[in-house]
């Protein structure tokens, strides 16, 4: 069994092999790191390929040599599109700075390699190969490639979340009229009266609906992490209680939206479904699925309900972005605010 002990900055991973008490470094200031080392050491312990003289000397490998073993790892415990993201995004690095070694790789580096991505790419396709290499570079701590992350400091590329474009009350008329009765119906009709994300309304569970307390939870699970990783609870709307009681509970089914086939909706689809039914219905081009949470939120907003209580049931973790979005559709302008005092 090993144990971890700090001296200094860096942590040492303290343990026993044949007899013998070792104290090794593992060579990084980050607790999370030291203890993927101190696990990785009792599991070649255990397994009896535990090699003293490599962790003594660390190891360095050539980058080209390095993504190869990586894309290997990946290929065999990532789902496939991560794999293919991946595989993307070192090919790129590769291109961009050569068969160098992997310990002499810097963030100045990567900043500007992160700099020459967005000329070509978006921004969102930007930030998904940072956080594949920002991974790929923590395996390389955690293999003892390198002492540290020269990904850490890279940071994302920030994406505002501007006022994005709301369906009236009859554009709402219009869509339900060209929308089928069934699960893609009481999918959007989710979104209408809860302002969720595509996501969080796949993975809502029967568990989550307290139909007596007339309200819902947006969790964390095993499978699914909210977008600001914090868990939020909604009221639940009395037309969307009637919606969900008519959906029924079947029986050893937890998601309350599931496909004929037992599968989860999938996002894309739900996106595609609701895409098709704005062009029936001959509504903005712009539509997409997020169009039904800025939906929600601008109707409550309109209708004076304060920013503060929007902001904690759409789980934006600032008040300055729903403020941002929404404060120019309250009913009340702030001069006329201002007249409410009497003293």
């Amino acid at each position: 069994m090993a144990f971890l002990r700090k001296k200094g900055k860096n942590y040492y991973t303290v343990f026993k092999y044949r007899g013998q008490r070792y104290e090794i470094s593992c060579r990084t200031s980050q607790r999370a790191v030291a203890e993927s080392v101190r696990r990785e050491i009792e599991t070649q312990v255990a397994s009896k390929t535990f090699k003293i003289k490599d962790l003594r000397q660390g190891k360095t490998k050539p980058l080209f040599d390095y993504v190869e073993e990586y894309l290997t790892y990946s290929q065999s415990s990532k789902a496939r599109k991560t794999y293919e993201l991946d595989k993307m995004s070192l090919e790129r690095l590769k291109k961009a700075i050569g068969n160098v070694p992997v310990d002499a790789i810097t963030t100045q580096q990567l900043d500007k390699f992160k700099s020459e991505l967005s000329k070509t790419y978006s921004v969102t396709s930007v930030n998904m190969i940072v956080r594949s290499l920002r991974a790929a570079f923590q395996k390389a701590v955690v293999w003892r490639y390198i002492q540290e992350n020269p990904m850490r400091s890279v940071e994302y590329i920030r994406v505002p979340e501007e006022e994005g474009p709301f369906l009236t009350t009859e554009d709402v008329d219009r869509l339900r009229s060209q929308t089928t009765p069934g699960l893609y119906r009481d999918f959007i009709e989710t979104a209408l009266y809860t302002g969720m994300r595509v996501g969080e309304i796949c993975n809502l569970k029967w568990d989550d609906i307290d139909f007596i307390q007339m309200k819902l939870r947006v969790r964390n699970t095993e499978t699914f992490t909210t977008k600001s990783k914090k868990e939020r609870t909604i009221p639940l709307h009395p037309k969307l209680s009637e919606i969900l009681v008519s959906r029924g509970q079947t029986d050893h089914v937890p998601y309350v939206f599931v496909r004929p086939d037992g599968k989860l909706v999938y996002p894309g689809t739900a996106n595609k479904k609701f895409r098709k039914y704005c062009k029936k219905a001959g509504l903005d081009e712009r539509f997409h699925f997020h169009t039904l949470r800025h939906t929600f939120a601008s109707h409550l907003a309109m209708k004076g309900v304060s920013l503060y209580f929007i902001q904690k049931i759409l789980g934006h973790q600032s008040i300055q972005t729903t403020t941002r979005i929404y404060a120019h559709l309250q009913p009340e302008p702030l001069a006329q605010a201002i007249k409410v005092l009497e003293y």
